[in-house]
């Protein structure tokens, strides 16, 4: 959907003015406007009341015809194209664009963005790499591993940024779940190993991101091992997309009578069917669903913080209302009891 300059400015403001202090974004995000509007929004601010994260791992390419990213698939953004590139001179490159994109004086951290086989906007990011994208995905990571890892290593040492983390993401756009799983599986076991390749002993990445991987609805993180292998490690987790794209918000049967979204798809009978029942034992409990799916997250130790976005300055207030609801262990615990979330799940302790 479109959202005007002067609606975007306000919600950042407001979340700003509601204690929200972890402000995420990325170039890739109406490629470039995102970040312009971060900058507009945040930068009269006393520049120690916030957090800053960008991303890196594309390259924006000036789109001289003026097509408001359309080719790349925005509605209404910056006159630019992209390519992927994660040398160690593309993301230095990259992160100086963010500055200047925001004028905000420095960016805290910062995210490798979409290193994947079938990243969005753009399939396979190295083209004729081979059909499921692995090939180029791995070629990609090991450009990073040699050469992009440098710079992140190095703005970090230097105060530039104060730390780097990597995005993670689950299958979107009809991809294959079991494939995505691996390739998932394998991404993370590199980058946690890049600990014990650092020359000198230097760590490595400090957190991922994961973007709807872990919900009431999709428990991958936890499945399969990533949060526990984080908390091992001592890296952190932000999680992004706890709201599963929109069904845990709108619930299975949305006000506005579209059909309700689960990984940027309309849901299919099987997720319908165990958000119902969610939905089910938060009647019994007298629990916003909405408010249980913004809380679960956060009940992983090693998870240090959720962002489920906001467009309006009503969804922002909404979101730290929900974050403050009290919520029964006996709730957690008839989830589990139910089946709906894995009995070994980490829940939050109590109201």
């Amino acid at each position: 959907m479109r959202i005007s300059d002067a609606d975007a400015l306000a919600t950042l403001q407001c979340a700003h003015a509601c204690a929200v202090k972890f402000f995420d974004t990325s170039p890739w995000y109406g490629v470039g406007l995102s970040e312009a509007r971060f900058g507009l929004a945040l930068f009269r601010l006393p520049r120690d009341s916030f957090v800053f994260q960008t991303k890196v791992g594309r390259f924006l390419v000036p789109d001289a015809q003026g097509r408001n990213g359309a080719p790349t698939g925005w509605i209404n953004g910056y006159h630019f194209t992209y390519v992927f590139d994660y040398t160690a001179e593309a993301l230095e490159r990259q992160w100086q664009d963010s500055l200047q994109r925001t004028g905000l004086g420095r960016v805290d951290s910062v995210v490798i963005h979409d290193l994947e086989p079938m990243a969005a906007g753009g399939g396979d990011p190295a083209p004729g790499s081979g059909k499921d994208g692995l090939a180029g995905a791995r070629a990609h990571l090991e450009v990073l591993r040699t050469s992009g890892l440098k710079t992140l290593r190095r703005l970090r040492a230097s105060g530039a940024v104060r730390a780097f983390g990597a995005g993670v993401n689950s299958d979107e756009g009809g991809e294959d779940k079991a494939k995505k799983r691996a390739w998932n599986r394998e991404y993370v076991d590199t980058l946690l190993g890049f600990d014990q390749s650092a020359a000198g002993g230097e760590r490595g990445l400090d957190f991922f991101l994961l973007a709807n991987l872990y919900s009431l609805l999709n428990f991958d993180a936890h499945t399969e091992g990533i949060l526990d292998k984080c908390l091992a490690a001592g890296v952190g987790v932000v999680v992004g997309g706890p709201y599963s794209s929109g069904i845990l918000a709108t619930g299975s049967r949305p006000r506005n009578g579209q059909p309700p979204m689960y990984n940027y798809e309309p849901a299919n009978e099987e997720v319908l069917g165990r958000c119902r029942g969610i939905e089910a034992v938060c009647a019994q409990h007298g629990v916003p669903l909405i408010a249980a799916a913004l809380q679960f997250p956060l009940g992983h130790a090693a998870v240090s913080s959720v962002i489920p976005g906001g467009k309006s300055t009503a969804e922002v207030r909404s979101n730290v209302e929900l974050m403050n609801v009290p919520i029964p262990a006996a709730f957690w615990s008839e989830l589990k009891a139910t089946g709906l979330i894995p009995a070994d799940a980490h829940t939050p302790k109590g109201a």
